[in-house]
Parts: C-alpha cells; structure tokens; sequence
C-alpha cells in the first residue's frame, strides 16, 4: 500500500459529517456547501485506465483485461453490511472507468474514481467497509467521521458489529426527494430562481438529474453550476455528480418572466417524483 500522501486528502472525509444518520447505500464525494479537496494520485504513469466489468464484493472487482483485483486498503465485508457495501460498490465502479495501480506479486491494487477519489477511501469514509491501512491517518480519521456520524456499519441495525443482533435487519433502500423552489428575484422581464433538491431517501443518489414544468411560457436564459437543457416547457437540469442520503444539492437560474410564473408543483429527482416547498 502507498500510504504517504493519503494523509494530505483527509478533508475530503470530513464531507460524510454533514450527512449524519444512517444509510443503506452511505454518502457520497459532493455536498453544496462543503465540497472537500479530492487529492488525486501523485502521479499517473504508474496507473492503467480501465473499466470495471463486475462487482464480486465491496472490494473485489473484475477489470476489463479480465484481472480480479482486490481494492487496497479495504478490510473484507462482514455480514452485517456485506450487501450495502457491494451495493455502494456497484453504483460507483460497475462499468465506469478507473485508474489502477497494482503492486508486484500482489492481488491487491489501488484504484481511484474518474475525478481523482480514491475510491478505499470513500468508502470507509461512507461507513461502508473498514479500513484495512493501520498506519494511515487518513483511513484513521475516515473511520472516525463515519463512526462519528454513525454512518454505514456504524448505525443500526449493525453499530459496529460484524454481524446484526437477533432479529434485525439491514434496513431496506429508501428513495425520497424534497425540492424547494425560491424566487429571489424579480424584473420587468425575467426573475432568478434558487433551487434546493434534498435527498430524503437512504440511498445515495448519482448522476441526478432534475425535471419540472414551466406553466407560464418562462424560458431559461442563464445557468449556475449546472447544465440545464428545455424543450418546450419542460426543463432539464443536471450533474455527474452524488446526492449523499441526507444531502443536498442546489441550482440556480435566470429566466424570462411568464404571466405570474407560478412555482412548478410536479418535480421529478431521476424519474421520481418529488415534494415540492416554495420559499
């Protein structure tokens, strides 16, 4: 294991703390309003792009040449969580593209998301495995902020052991959205319109994606930190980005002015429809 400058990337762990309660599929890289400094590997000539073609377990992956690698730094599921975690493993790596570095005789092999996560340590930010690095201050202060937040294998019905009490059981995905929709601001001709979509489920959302219904002939004219794309009066608006459980995430835009321009009242989170809250 490379262990060195894990330690520089600790902060993006301490996004799990804002996201306290407990999940089935625990939170993702990506708050609004705290979006932490993922560290990408220190260099890439020793890494190989692939693909993951199958998720075996919460850190057992096949790879597009046809390998098996076991993801570096990650202790073997325990029962209580084995399924959530494979679960995890599936929505974030199964046929997405990853960086791999393997090491000499060695099955195991570090492997990062796309954007530069290190994807072990996600994951045992998220309280979805343990960490299996000692030594490494970064794994440390990861497992600290799940247990802290009581994340993954650390709420119930597990509580940080490795098989549940009598009787329980993982708790079942939920999937849930509020949208809050606010004017801010008003001109002859337009208004500025600030969003706010709440993942009220226990399931990590990603690669949300965002649809309403204009009812006054409004037009979108200008975008925030998202791609927004209207045909007629629906409007789409989204991101390659993760909705943690128990998150957030914002949108703002400038529009023309529809007679009144009413709140929309039917929002829908990928495909799922939403409650909708003006402000």
């Amino acid at each position: 294991m490379r262990e060195g400058w894990r330690t520089v990337a600790v902060a993006m762990v301490l996004v799990s703390a804002s996201c306290a309660g407990n999940t089935t599929t625990p939170t993702g890289t990506i708050t609004p309003s705290r979006t932490p400094s993922i560290v990408a590997p220190p260099s890439l000539q020793d890494t190989v792009r692939l693909t993951v073609h199958g998720v075996i377990d919460g850190r057992t992956v096949l790879l597009s040449d046809g390998s098996r690698i076991v993801i570096d730094g990650l202790a073997a599921p325990e029962p209580c969580w084995a399924a959530a975690a494979a679960v995890f493993a599936k929505s974030f790596l199964l046929d997405r593209p990853v960086l791999v570095e393997r090491f000499p005789s060695d099955e195991e092999a570090a492997l990062w998301l796309q954007d530069g996560t290190e994807y072990a340590l996600l994951t045992v930010g998220q309280g979805v495995l343990r960490g299996d690095a000692p030594h490494d201050p970064a794994y440390g202060a990861a497992e600290d902020t799940a247990k802290r937040a009581g994340l993954g294998l650390w709420g119930p019905p597990c509580l940080g052991q490795a098989t549940p009490p009598s009787g329980s059981a993982t708790p079942a995905p939920t999937y849930g959205c509020t949208v809050t929709y606010r004017v801010a601001h008003r001109w002859q001709n337009g208004f500025h319109a600030e969003v706010t979509i709440a993942n009220t489920g226990n399931t990590l959302v990603t690669d949300w994606s965002l649809r309403w219904t204009f009812a006054r002939g409004e037009r979108v004219t200008d975008t925030w930190n998202t791609k927004i794309e209207q045909s007629g009066a629906t409007v789409k608006a989204g991101a390659s980005a993760t909705i943690p459980a128990g998150g957030t995430q914002w949108l703002r835009f400038n529009a023309t002015q529809g007679p009144e321009s009413p709140v929309p009242q039917s929002f829908t989170l990928n495909d799922r429809r939403c409650d909708v809250r003006s402000a």
